[in-house]
């Protein structure tokens, strides 16, 4: 008789992305995550481009926590210094003196990446039956990227605009009509810029000095 061991299911949605921000407080709540008995829950924090450097429970008597590599906190010698991932495990309860056992308990973990440090928290819960997820990725919020992105192309079109108001008025100033040629290199920077170049490597396409743009800048806001 062949005997076959089943292992717990686990539903198709079986990894939880999480954002930086949520994980660190940032957006009003902390982020909960829930262990279910027999599987286990992975925290995989690679995708911040950060190394956990300390974690630990408020409350340890139902959790164990582990590692894919050992913590050296700020000694990254003998190989550590790399780690990535939490392991939560599910225990029977332990009986530890003056630690009130809990429903719930807080998960701290603190990362590094060069000299910047970041702080996330995680309440923790714990399940019964069918595992809804057994790995959490915390990744790197895209917002503020994407919103710096949207500023700098804001300023970008702002410039553009002072810029081609201040061509049209030192065109009108120039009766004798001795800078064509600089305002037409206006108009094929602007063109570039435009088109996605730089201010700064429009400028070196087109051979203009930053001042001449300046100087039309400054001829657009004293209108």
């Amino acid at each position: 008789m062949v005997l076959l061991q089943i292992s717990p299911s686990v539903e198709a949605n079986s990894v939880l992305n999480l954002s930086d921000t949520h994980a660190q407080g940032s957006t009003g709540s902390i982020p909960w995550v829930t262990v279910w008995p027999g599987m286990g829950l992975s925290l995989n924090f690679s995708g911040t481009g950060e190394h956990i450097v300390k974690a630990w429970l408020d409350d340890p008597s139902r959790l164990t926590l582990d590692f894919d590599t050992p913590l050296c906190g700020s000694d990254f010698n003998n190989g550590c210094g790399s780690t990535t991932i939490i392991h939560l495990r599910r225990i029977h309860p332990l009986k530890f003196s003056h630690i009130p056992s809990t429903t719930t308990t807080l998960l701290t973990v603190v990362t590094s990446s060069g000299s910047n440090r970041k702080i996330y928290y995680f309440l923790v819960g714990y399940g019964n039956g069918q595992a809804k997820y057994v790995a959490v990725n915390i990744n790197r919020d895209p917002r503020p990227a994407l919103q710096q992105r949207q500023n700098q192309e804001q300023a970008t079109r702002a410039r553009v605009n002072r810029i081609e108001q201040g061509l049209i008025i030192a065109r009108g100033r120039d009766t004798s009509q001795s800078n064509g040629q600089v305002f037409q290199r206006v108009e094929i920077l602007l063109a570039h810029v435009r088109g996605g170049m730089s201010f700064n490597d429009a400028l070196r396409r087109t051979n203009l000095a930053p001042s001449v743009l300046e100087q039309l800048e400054a001829l657009a806001v004293s209108v």
